[in-house]
């Protein structure tokens, strides 16, 4: 009896050190109070920073100061300004903070929107500072009735609709040679006309001239034709000459023409420089 005793105490040591459980009840896991406080805290603290940073006062451009204008017009250019840095690439949060700021992508379009010369842009507490630099005039470009200034890059600098604009009482206007586009080719602001290597070619050419004693009126310019231009002579005869050939040989061409061929201009039509060493007049 007693060792039956023994066996059945055993048997029930053995089941109460051992762990039962119903295989279809799920057990409910505690939560990790620490974690869930960490990741919190951590979610909370980046939330913070992330509206400080963006939306504090401190890190916002307030006020734009602009130097250098002259010509342009400035009320397009504050607007397009303000219009890149009220731009909210980030939901709510615009341009104007600093973090969210580009110099780079700023200048880009500015570039792109008005002929300058050169643009530098700096940001200090709160203020943003535009230095920039148009595009001088060289030389007039006329098409479709209206008149542009255009700048040795051959980029159109701005147009010219005041008759009492100030380029008009500039002392070197006589300088300035006036191009006319024959095709009437619509153009605006930042457009190239020609290219730069075409326009030192022009100067080039009207210095000789002016050297030579020669005075002009103005160029025709035909691209459908090509890619020579048609000067006119005060003394009524035209030059026709090729912008991107050899400059000095086709000038002493035409000074051989006038010294030894042609003695009263008054009866000259044109002389042709366009085909090298041969070279032809009427």
């Amino acid at each position: 009896m007693a060792r039956r005793d023994f066996f059945k105490k055993t048997q029930q040591r053995r089941y109460q050190s051992r762990s039962y459980r119903n295989p279809h009840i799920r057990e409910t896991k505690r939560l990790n109070w620490k974690l869930l406080s960490l990741v919190s805290l951590s979610t909370l603290g980046s939330v913070s920073l992330f509206g400080f940073l963006f939306a504090h006062p401190w890190f916002r451009i307030e006020h734009v100061e602009i130097l250098g204008t002259e010509y342009l017009d400035r009320g397009s250019f504050e607007r397009d300004v303000r219009t890149y840095i009220q731009e909210t690439p980030f939901f709510i949060f615009e341009r104007s903070n600093r973090f969210l700021f580009s110099t780079e992508d700023l200048s880009a379009m500015l570039l792109t929107n008005f002929a300058l010369a050169s643009i530098n842009i700096g940001l200090r507490e709160g203020q943003l500072y535009i230095t920039l630099e148009e595009r001088t005039s060289n030389l007039l470009w006329r098409t479709e009735d209206k008149l542009f200034v255009v700048d040795l890059e051959g980029v159109v600098a701005r147009e010219i609709t005041d008759p009492e604009d100030e380029i008009f009482q500039q002392s070197n206007l006589s300088e300035l040679p006036i191009f006319i586009d024959k095709n009437d080719t619509p153009v605006h602001v930042g457009s190239t006309v020609l290219k730069k290597e075409e326009v030192d070619q022009a100067f080039l050419f009207l210095e000789l001239l002016q050297e030579a004693g020669i005075s002009y009126s103005y160029i025709d310019v035909d691209r459908v034709a090509g890619k020579w231009v048609k000067l006119m002579t005060t003394d009524g005869y035209s030059i026709l000459f090729d912008l991107t050939g050899d400059i000095q040989n086709q000038y002493e061409n035409l000074a051989i023409i006038l010294t030894n061929q042609v003695k009263d201009t008054s009866t000259l039509e044109y002389i042709d420089l366009r085909f090298g060493d041969k070279v032809y007049f009427k």
